[in-house]
């Protein structure tokens, strides 16, 4: 086995524990360290499809029956019912355990390497940006945190799974945040193929797009606050706008509140090897070059005891088509049904 990279700087990772056997003590020993309550434990979800299954499996016992079959035809229709249900229950098994097991296994790693990791963790509590203010009550899960006290590269950073939820993204993807050191204009990247941040119910004002060139400007739509522009230009120069497509061209990205937030249309998969590694990459790639273009950066038109003035703090907001439908029609329907109350039509 490999030494932890807090043994020995620059030491590779040890991502042995990935693989390594987990049995039942070594997840509920898991769960009893981050207080996962029993409603989420893996044998309170394996009841519930227990459950379900045999009702299922009662109901059909109960309609066969009544269907009229041979004899001969109904036995078979039954046991044919069963044996299908006892494989599907099987492989939901597999997947309940396997699900159950992989957040020990990244937690073994992540404390093999000298990270911290959670299996779920309260998104603006770890976060900030555009995503933590949208969902301020939602969640996150496979939150992996380094050591801000460590020397060993990466620098700091936070990493989690986006959970989809009715006012988040509809699908699962991968959020990342590297602390700066200084705070900068809220400027955001999004992705013009499809990313998180376009999923959300506002979108930002079009008068605050910045319009680049080349590939940049065909991967990313950069928007910053009115007044800001040269300011955008001085922190995304060439190159790091060259390294954002290199690294990140199939993310979003916004700096904001002292930090740079990347938004992933996938999970991390901290699960498997590639995964993991593969994170630690793009924060070793991006912290550097994103911490010396900031290093240096003054807004000239802030206040006495402010880092960033007032209106470059925030992107203003317009509501998007599907926000403005979804509270248009219902108050439509009202208007139409008060209509015919007081007019008697």
């Amino acid at each position: 086995m490999t030494t932890g990279r807090n043994d020995h700087p620059g030491a590779p990772l040890d991502l042995t524990a990935l693989r390594g056997r987990v049995g039942i003590a070594d997840v509920e020993a898991f769960y009893r360290r981050n207080s996962v309550p029993r409603s989420r434990r893996w044998w309170s979800i394996a009841a519930i499809v227990a459950v379900y299954l045999t009702g299922q499996a009662v109901l059909i016992g109960a309609i066969v029956p009544i269907a009229g079959l041979s004899p001969a035809l109904e036995r078979s229709v039954l046991y044919g019912f069963i044996a299908a249900t006892g494989v599907y229950a099987a492989v939901l098994m597999l997947v309940i355990w396997r699900n159950a097991a992989r957040p020990t296994r990244i937690e073994r790693a992540a404390r093999a390497n000298g990270f911290s990791f959670d299996d779920r963790g309260a998104t603006s509590q770890v976060f900030v940006g555009t995503l933590a203010a949208h969902s301020s009550a939602g969640f996150v899960t496979d939150v992996l945190v380094s050591d801000p006290d460590s020397a060993t590269p990466p620098g700091p950073f936070a990493a989690a799974t986006i959970a989809p939820r009715l006012d988040r993204p509809r699908r699962r993807g991968g959020i990342l945040q590297i602390p700066l050191d200084r705070v900068t204009p809220h400027i955001v990247l999004e992705n013009r193929h499809g990313g998180v941040l376009g999923t959300l119910g506002n979108r930002f004002r079009a008068a605050q797009r910045l319009s680049l060139e080349g590939d940049f400007d065909r991967t990313f739509t950069l928007y910053c606050p009115d007044g800001y522009e040269t300011d955008a230009l001085y922190i995304f120069a060439p190159d790091l706008m060259a390294l954002m497509l290199d690294l990140a061209g199939d993310c979003d990205a916004e700096l904001i509140d002292g930090a740079l937030v990347v938004y992933s249309r996938k999970p991390w998969r901290l699960w498997r090897a590639d995964g993991f590694t593969a994170l630690l990459r793009l924060v070793g790639g991006l912290e550097s070059k994103v911490r010396r273009q900031t290093g240096r950066y003054t807004d000239e038109r802030r206040r006495p005891g402010e880092q960033v003035a007032a209106p470059g703090r925030r992107l203003r907001l317009r509501p998007s088509t599907g926000a403005v439908l979804s509270g248009l029609v219902p108050m439509l329907f009202a208007a139409f049904g008060i209509w015919g109350l007081v007019t008697g039509r």
